[in-house]
């Protein structure tokens, strides 16, 4: 598998929370998270919405915890762990994705965003943009701690 030296970081709940506000997450969506880490992002979005989850994830020490976490909150009906490279994860049928990803990364992962997602798929990021896209939307959030988030959401037209 490839590596694309990814940080593993986990993403605090306020964080995640705002950004599945603003995918706008309906009952039947189908949501990825490319580069899952410890799938917090697809347990809080299972319990917001009766959504199909998906988390793409290479990182040995990410997958178990991830995996961990979905048993935990009986979940594993509706979030799929797949241990893979998200360049080859299958989004044709993704209508929200959340990112948490370098640039460097975003960049590899734009021409397939452009021809795989469907048209209506909403992407939120968070810290980076995806070069040579233009954000629909640009928001920043200070967390309670006074963390400075700047999330980026796009429309896939």
């Amino acid at each position: 598998m490839k590596r694309l030296d990814e940080p593993f970081e986990v993403t605090i709940d306020e964080v995640v929370q705002e950004k599945l506000k603003l995918l706008e997450l309906q009952d039947g969506d189908v949501l990825a998270d490319l580069g899952c880490g410890d799938a917090r992002n697809l347990i809080a979005a299972a319990k917001l919405a009766n959504v199909h989850c998906i988390g793409y994830e290479i990182l040995p020490e990410a997958l178990k915890a991830a995996r961990k976490n979905v048993d935990a909150e009986h979940l594993s009906n509706r979030i799929k762990i797949v241990e893979s490279d998200f360049l080859n994860a299958n989004i044709s049928k993704v209508t929200k994705l959340i990112l948490y990803l370098t640039r460097n990364s975003l960049g590899k992962l734009s021409i397939k965003l452009e021809k795989e997602l469907p048209k209506g798929a909403i992407i939120v990021t968070h810290d980076f943009d995806i070069p040579g896209w233009k954000a629909d939307k640009i928001i920043d959030f200070t967390s309670k701690e006074a963390f400075l988030f700047t999330f980026y959401v796009y429309y896939v037209k």
